[in-house]
């Protein structure tokens, strides 16, 4: 299961995600990681509308991705994840899949304490998620868009 991009954006799917992310990655799977996203039957058929045909889409809870991905062991499929926040990139590492760099690209926590970027704010329980994923060797960078150079989370 090749992954190519985990990327936390809480925007989910939007332009940056269709114009920049999925051509630069070459993904040919797009995967979402959402617990409430993954009950919300018109929202994932807005989703799956605006996504190419070239490209699958898949929705599913968090620990329904981590099966999912088990389940589908090795393959040559180019994926791209995408989570809304980085408790649930730590849940999704926590629970099987491994990945060894993070992207993250927008988002904004409401208790936030730590302001790493003009898009990424963090605080609470992201902000110790996210320090659990730089301990357990996990490389954090930020990068609103592929054409950007990605700065180093240890950095900032």
């Amino acid at each position: 299961m090749p992954i190519v991009l985990v990327r936390v954006d809480e925007r989910l799917i939007h332009g940056q995600i269709l114009e920049g992310w999925l051509p630069c990655t070459r993904a040919q799977e797009l995967i979402i990681a959402n617990d409430s996203l993954a009950e919300d039957q018109l929202q994932k058929m807005i989703m799956q509308s605006a996504i190419p045909y070239t490209i699958s889409l898949v929705i599913d809870s968090v620990e329904g991705i981590a099966s999912f991905l088990q389940r589908q062991g090795n393959t040559d499929i180019r994926r791209m994840i995408i989570v809304d926040n980085p408790v649930d990139a730590l849940r999704l590492r926590r629970a099987g899949v491994r990945f060894s760099r993070l992207n993250l690209g927008n988002t904004v926590s409401s208790e936030v304490s730590v302001c790493l970027s003009r898009t990424v704010s963090l605080g609470g329980e992201n902000l110790t998620a996210l320090r659990n994923m730089l301990k357990e060797g996990v490389r954090v960078s930020i990068q609103a868009v592929p054409y950007e150079a990605p700065m180093d989370v240890v950095d900032v």
